[in-house]
């Protein structure tokens, strides 16, 4: 009798004693390179089976209206100076900002479809020769619909407004003098929209093709500021094949077409390209991917000839060019480690630096994290742009730019997580309109602390 009791004992505590070694192991053990593996994928055909991002027990909030749902509550805060924040001005100015981002995202998912609803708000307080502030809300919505065994469709949109909530002017003064006895400058603070939307319908013909059609549209306002004329509308879509060969080869093509309208018809483009990708997997844990192929680029310019103050003469110019865009990514994830490095060159709008418009764009980019132990990880990055003014040679402009970033985060709870980041930023400019223009640089450094909380639960099943 008593070796029959021993012997449930120990076959008690063999069938215990796992659950309680993965619940204990599950805080402190390293993430490995899965996420970082499937960035790798193509981003062509349906998406991954529909899981549930929640597996604690549900709030049972609402029985059915909220089943299959999760909610996420974020609250960033992040203090930062940055030795020069006056790009390309010939009166560098040091400044302080200090950021407050509170975040909510609720996220459904069922069978067949999933979808996500989010608020960013975000407030930035910065201290300079004047002190003003800004407030960026952001809302971002998304759905991913399986229609049926063969289509699926994939939607999201962002929207961001930023303005100051308290002030509509930055005042500057300074000592009076004979000639200006009130040297005070009112200087309009800007206010900027942004919103970028993204449709994809995917139809997958069997286990190994599928075809995809993608629209996109997106606009960039600047309101009470010089960059006003260069406000960026623009739209386009792209249609693609791909074929999966092996488990490790796929390769496919591509045409697509982007509407650019800057300044409400100053500037204009079309652009259209026709592009040939494949994608390796070179082993279990590195990849590559390529794509080349020709592009045509149509622009129509309104150039000012001669200004005075009745008007200005203008010129309508016209230009088409024909050109090749390529690019390449490399990515190789360990067990604690991965490091992607990229490149491309192609024609863009610019990205943030809308003045210089529509630009022939070469961009290298490499990014390396490490995760030291359990709670800490490095992260290193770089990224170098060249900007080429595509529209007219009267409008030719030239941007040169610089970036490396230096990190270290800490999961200091399983909610909380803090960062310190040192950023380096370099950038020259020339217009080479003006004749013997000297190149202006902008130069800064920043230091930024981030405290992070996060927290997610299901509201139901």
């Amino acid at each position: 009798m008593k070796l029959q009791f021993g012997s449930f004992l120990i076959t008690l505590a063999l069938l215990s004693a796992p659950p309680a070694w993965s619940q204990a192991g599950s805080a402190d053990s390293p993430q490995s390179g899965s996420s970082d593996s499937s960035q790798q994928q193509s981003s062509n055909g349906p998406q991954q089976v529909f899981t549930h991002p929640e597996e604690r027990p549900p709030l049972a909030m609402l029985e059915e209206v909220t089943s299959h749902s999760f909610i996420n509550v974020g609250m960033g805060l992040t203090a930062a100076w940055d030795s020069n924040a006056a790009a390309f001005a010939y009166q560098p100015y040091s400044q302080t900002v200090l950021i407050l981002n509170p975040s909510l995202q609720v996220q459904q998912t069922r069978p067949m479809l999933k979808w996500y609803l989010g608020a960013y708000g975000g407030f930035n307080a910065v201290n300079t020769a004047a002190y003003y502030s800004t407030a960026n809300p952001n809302v971002s919505a998304g759905v991913i619909y399986q229609i049926n065994r063969h289509w699926q469709i994939n939607a999201n949109d962002n929207y961001l407004y930023s303005a100051d909530p308290f002030q509509q002017y930055l005042v500057l003064s300074s000592a009076p003098t004979y000639n200006q006895p009130n040297p005070t400058i009112y200087v309009p603070l800007a206010t900027t929209q942004t919103n970028n939307g993204t449709v994809d319908l995917t139809y997958q013909i069997n286990a190994r093709d599928s075809l995809t059609f993608t629209g996109t549209e997106s606009f960039r306002r600047s309101l009470h500021t010089t960059y006003s004329a260069y406000n960026l509308y623009s739209y386009g879509g792209v249609a693609a094949y791909q074929h999966v060969f092996s488990a490790r080869f796929s390769a496919g093509g591509a045409y697509s077409y982007t509407s650019l309208d800057f300044g409400h018809g100053q500037t204009r483009s079309g652009i259209q390209l026709m592009q040939g990708f494949a994608s390796y997997q070179l082993g279990a844990h590195m990849g590559v991917t390529g794509w080349f192929g020709p592009e045509y680029t149509a622009t129509k310019n309104l150039i000012p000839i001669f200004c005075d103050p009745y008007g200005c003469f203008i010129e309508i110019r016209h230009n088409k060019v024909w050109d090749t865009a390529y690019g390449g990514n490399f990515g190789w994830s360990g067990q604690r480690s991965a490091l992607t490095v990229g490149f491309s060159k192609s024609v863009s709008d610019g990205g943030a630096f809308s003045t210089v418009g529509v630009v022939k764009l070469y961009q290298v980019t490499g990014n390396f994290t490490w995760q030291l132990n359990p709670r800490w990880n490095l992260l290193l990055g770089t990224l170098y742009g060249n900007n080429t003014g595509y529209s007219t040679a009267a409008m030719f402009r030239h941007l040169n730019s610089l970036t490396g970033n230096l990190g270290f985060t800490r999961q200091i709870t399983p909610t909380m997580s803090a960062g310190l980041q040192y950023i380096r930023i370099y950038e020259t400019q020339k217009n080479f309109y003006i004749y013997g223009a000297s190149a202006p640089k902008w130069t800064d450094n920043r230091i930024q602390f981030t405290l992070q909380y996060n927290w997610g639960h299901s509201l139901g099943r």
